[in-house]
């Protein structure tokens, strides 16, 4: 299946993944739910079993505007923040829908990394940085109705799985100009 978060698929996540579920725990989070909180350390690291999860930030109005999502056998975690730097996270990491999620302790993961796979680190860095300047370039080169259609193209599922409105705030328009996007291309 496709990533709607292309930068996964440069980036081996194998030992990640193996040292979760060795000596991770399952844990539930029902429809709403924060794994990361905006003002708080994140304090794990885990890969989606099943459901999804929507990175959100605060915006100056006081809504919360999704950034980015997380779906099965995806990694979750708050990288940027919390994971590099041991700092307050900047996002809220906020289950879309009921999900499980096998987790380790944060510093466990970065110690793990740390000891045995030290380049992974700044391997995910360099990838998740030019995701995010990707994605910003293409806010100022593509019209909303052509990000639309990547998105679409990238992860056909993702209009069944999540609800527009999430998918507007992601694309930054409103969901009554999305509607209106899906409504001009049926045509």
């Amino acid at each position: 299946m496709a990533h709607i978060n292309e930068f996964l698929s440069h980036i081996d996540f194998d030992a990640m993944r193996g040292y979760c579920m060795a000596n991770g725990r399952i844990v539930s989070y029902a429809k709403g739910d924060c794994f990361a909180e905006t003002g708080s350390i994140g304090r794990y690291v885990g890969f989606v079993k099943s459901g999804y999860f929507k990175y959100c930030v605060l915006t100056s109005k006081g809504d919360y505007a999704v950034t980015g999502f997380s779906f099965d056998n995806e990694c979750i975690v708050d990288f940027t923040q919390s994971f590099l730097f041991g700092k307050p996270s900047k996002i809220s990491i906020v289950a879309g829908c009921d999900s499980t999620v096998v987790q380790v302790s944060l510093e466990s993961m970065r110690d793990y990394l740390l000891r045995t796979k030290p380049e992974l680190i700044s391997q995910i860095s360099a990838v998740v940085l030019e995701e995010a300047y990707g994605r910003y370039l293409n806010l100022h080169r593509m019209t909303p109705t052509e990000r639309y259609l990547e998105i679409v193209k990238k992860y056909p599922d993702l209009m069944n799985r999540v609800p527009l409105r999430d998918i507007a705030s992601f694309l930054l328009v409103t969901p009554t100009y999305l509607s209106r996007i899906r409504k001009s291309l049926c045509k």
